[in-house]
């Protein structure tokens, strides 16, 4: 490696970047001014979106630098793009339900926390390296402790914040562990290279491959709030204002997911069926799918809290998505499995951002006739007849999450179970077409308790009326998402093709016959990139 080359890739690396180091900078401008000038709730929500606006900017202005895939830290293939784009786009619309939340002694602390998160699920999306990944992943956890500390208003509140806490340090660890298996398996941080190194045949790929997937499976399952570490979602949900409960619903699972499907491609290079690696694997992913969808749907039932019901709903949304990761790694990571199993779970990852925020944007507009907010099911009893534009976009949400046509909803959870259906091949296939029975069972099992709030706004006399009092922000970004699931249904065309283009740029792709491989450094040794690596 030339000094030459590493120099030209870091400057590559930092204009691709160049999104995320706004974000924080702005974030960093925010926190630190804050004791010495009096500005507003409204100043620094202002600011913070400027700051995503900037960001959206950069992103554009860097989409056509690519820096070398062996020795750069950050990728900018189209898999980075879409994510960070979507998230960019999400983040507005979060900040639209957040710009009444904090206190103006808070502002600052509160929408400064928000960018770092944005920051963070970028970052994670356009890394190339295990170190940036984590840190990625760090940046999204440390400021969300921040952020529930902030909305700390009762036992509860503390308790719910202190659980997370500890969780997430643990889940943290995990992964981190995890990932000093990965770096384990070949000496190298890259992912790129990684994925090239562990197809040699002397690494020992079963072994540190096995514990390496355990335990970034555990850390990320964390995260994405899937069984068996799911259990701290419904008390911090309910504890938490209805902001920070939208937040929790949708950055984590995005986060995760993401960092899933860059890690498991990495390993699982290069690997077929046959492989044992990837046989426990898929195995892995089929139980976790299960136990989670199921549990989620099973409990949810039961549940009378709104902001629980959709602690409960969220961790059976996670179940649907570990669908499509089974079904794209049914394979190893390549073949039409893959790409057909990552755009399901990147196309069911933005419905999902449409049907959910758009539900807790309803909850968060509503309040009772003394002020309180709406908490139960119950109260949202004939508000179809009290206030009908917002029950309807409360019931297109609530119909999109069901996976009722034509809604966007019902194209994300086809897209899941026909990717299933079409990894199903060889002698597991029964288990793969199993896993869909299962998933379609339960999505059966989910749509009743989401009719059965369609059914009390509409069909039952409310015991007191509710106002809608969120304001114009809270309004319109709650009205784009109950449209996009409606919109984004009817005519998914845009979404599917970029979803599409972003599963073939996480796969691993062979380089032409003449390009010149650069050398990968590997710890104290240096390996020459075989022809069969990727380089987008």
């Amino acid at each position: 490696m030339t000094l030459q080359l590493a120099y030209r890739t870091v400057q590559e690396t930092l204009l691709v970047l160049s999104p995320e180091i706004l974000l924080l900078a702005v974030a960093i401008v925010m926190m630190t001014a804050a004791p010495f000038v009096r500005v507003p709730r409204r100043g620094w929500c202002g600011l913070s979106a400027v700051g995503l606006v900037a960001s959206l900017l950069a992103l554009l202005a860097s989409r056509d630098v690519h820096p070398d895939v062996y020795i750069g830290a950050a990728l900018n293939d189209a898999l980075s793009f879409y994510v960070r784009l979507f998230v960019i786009l999400t983040g507005l619309v979060l900040l639209g339900l957040a710009h009444r939340e904090p206190p103006d002694d808070r502002a600052a602390e509160f929408f400064g926390s928000f960018l770092m998160i944005q920051a963070g699920t970028m970052l994670v999306a356009a890394s190339n390296d295990m170190i940036l990944l984590f840190v990625g992943l760090e940046l999204v956890s440390i400021p969300t402790y921040l952020l529930l500390y902030l909305s700390r208003r009762t036992a509860s509140t503390q308790e719910a914040v202190t659980k997370y806490f500890f969780l997430s340090i643990f889940s943290s660890a995990l992964l981190l562990y995890g990932l000093t298996f990965l770096y384990g398996l070949a000496g190298t941080t890259n992912l790129k290279a990684l994925s090239v190194l562990t197809a040699l045949p002397y690494v020992p790929q079963l072994s540190l491959g096995l514990l390496a997937v355990l335990f970034l499976m555990a850390g990320l399952c964390f995260r994405v709030a899937a069984v068996p570490l799911h259990f701290y979602a419904p008390d911090v949900y309910q504890a938490s204002p209805v902001v920070i409960a939208a937040l929790l619903s949708w950055v984590p699972k995005v986060v995760g997911f993401v960092a899933m499907i860059r890690a498991l491609t990495s390993v699982l290079a290069f690997k077929g069926l046959d492989d044992p690696l990837v046989h426990k694997t898929v195995l892995l992913c089929w139980i976790i799918a299960v136990a989670t969808m199921t549990l989620g749907n099973s409990v949810a039932l039961l549940q009378a809290d709104l902001k629980r019901l959709f602690a409960y709903s969220s961790i059976a949304h996670a179940g649907y998505l570990m669908v499509g990761v089974t079904a794209a790694f049914a394979g190893g990571s390549h073949g039409s499995s893959f790409y057909f199993g990552v755009e399901a779970v990147l196309f069911y990852l933005a419905a999902y951002a449409f049907m959910t925020l758009g539900a807790f944007g309803v909850i968060l507009a509503l309040r009772k006739p003394d002020g309180r907010p709406v908490t139960t099911i119950g109260d949202l009893s004939g508000l179809g007849w009290s206030q009908p534009i917002v029950a309807l976009g409360m019931t297109l949400c609530l119909l999109s999450l069901s996976g009722i046509p034509p809604l966007v909803g019902f194209f994300g959870k086809l897209q899941i179970f026909a990717s299933v259906f079409s990894a199903a091949s060889g002698d597991e296939a029964w288990s793969l077409q199993l896993l869909a029975i299962i998933g379609v069972l339960n999505a059966a099992v989910g749509a009743f308790y989401y009719l059965r709030i369609i059914v009390l706004m509409y069909f039952k006399t409310p015991s007191e009326s509710v106002q809608a009092v969120g304001g114009w922000p809270v309004a319109l970004a709650t009205g784009a998402c109950a449209s996009l699931c409606l919109v984004s249904g009817i005519y998914s065309t845009p979404i599917s093709r970029a979803c599409r283009a972003a599963a073939v740029a996480a796969n691993v792709r062979p380089i032409p016959e003449n390009h010149d491989a650069p050398a990968v450094v590997v710890g104290a040794r240096t390996e020459a990139s075989p022809t069969g690596a990727a380089r987008d």
